[in-house]
């Protein structure tokens, strides 16, 4: 206490700056630690309004921000100073149902859900990429499935020479993701500026686009694109089978097969956890059942 007296303020700053520096230098993080990209910059864009007066960041990753939004209100009249605003890369999530009608769910765990859950295939659409071209690359990388026209493409571009890199999966994956690639389209942004994801007339007919939506309509939560995949078929070795070792996800999980009522029973028992992807999958039945029609002119 004595000492502490005697030093000012600077001089006790000076003194955890040294031991902080010493704690970095000296501490190796083990084989386990999990290395964060909280350095790196947010990779998506931000969300401003004709009511956005100001944003300051408070947090980001390079899949996430966390904003302060300063807004106006409709009228004019008031301003609001502590708008949390949260910005996400825009996402994927898709139901597979595969040709002989099962559909293929994940059983997992997710840090924010207690217990078991279970989930379509999802993912991040990357920068430059057009959310459908997303959606078939996610459904390859977890699944090893694809459409019957992209089984046909793949046919094609190997023939009966090519049974080497058919029987290596890691080979057949990167072949078939530049397939992928090659057929994608550029895309399209609306009059908002935000991507569409509407399927060409000339796209596949398995692939269905369920709409876009906002995943927090005044908090964020980056937008997600909802697509379902009819009759897929494996394009990889033991694709769709609960043996396939899927990548792309540190989580663990396990492949299941549903019929079409056992996931309305899953509907109904509120087993899909996350708001989007029951989203999903009812409107996936709804398609199904009620011959509800594709989105969406405008998305």
């Amino acid at each position: 206490m004595i000492l502490l007296r005697c030093w000012n303020v600077n001089h006790l700053t000076a003194a955890f700056v040294v031991l902080y520096l010493l704690s970095r230098f000296f501490f190796k993080p083990s084989i386990n630690t999990v290395q964060n990209d909280y350095a790196m910059k947010y990779k998506g864009k931000t969300w401003r309004s004709d009511r956005t007066v100001a944003v300051r960041t408070v947090a980001e990753t390079s899949f996430a921000r966390c904003d302060l939004h300063t807004v106006s209100s409709e009228d004019g009249l008031k301003i609001f100073n502590d708008w949390i605003f949260l910005e996400e890369v825009n996402a994927v999530n898709i139901v597979v149902q595969t040709v002989e009608g099962k559909f293929v769910v994940f059983k997992q765990r997710k840090y924010a859900v207690p217990g078991e859950t279970f989930s379509p295939v999802g993912g991040f659409v990357d920068d430059g990429e057009h959310p459908w071209t997303s959606a078939k690359r996610e459904v390859l990388e977890e699944l090893g499935l694809g459409s019957i026209a992209t089984l046909g493409r793949v046919n094609t571009n190997f023939g009966k020479r090519d049974d080497r890199v058919r029987k290596d999966p890691n080979r057949m994956r990167n072949v078939i993701k530049d397939i992928i690639q090659r057929d994608s389209i550029p895309p399209i942004v609306d009059k908002f500026g935000i991507p569409e994801g509407n399927i060409p007339t000339s796209g596949d007919p398995d692939w269905i686009f369920l709409g876009r939506y906002r995943t927090a309509v005044n908090r964020g939560g980056g937008f997600t694109y909802l697509y379902m995949l009819k009759n897929a078929v494996p394009l990889l070795p033991n694709g769709g089978s609960e043996s396939f070792a899927g990548t792309g996800d540190d989580e663990q999980q396990s492949i299941m097969h549903l019929d079409k009522h056992e996931v309305l029973n899953f509907l109904s028992q509120a087993r899909f956890q996350e708001v989007k992807w029951t989203a999903t999958f009812a409107m996936s039945l709804l398609h199904i059942n009620n011959n509800m029609p594709a989105c969406c002119d405008g998305q």
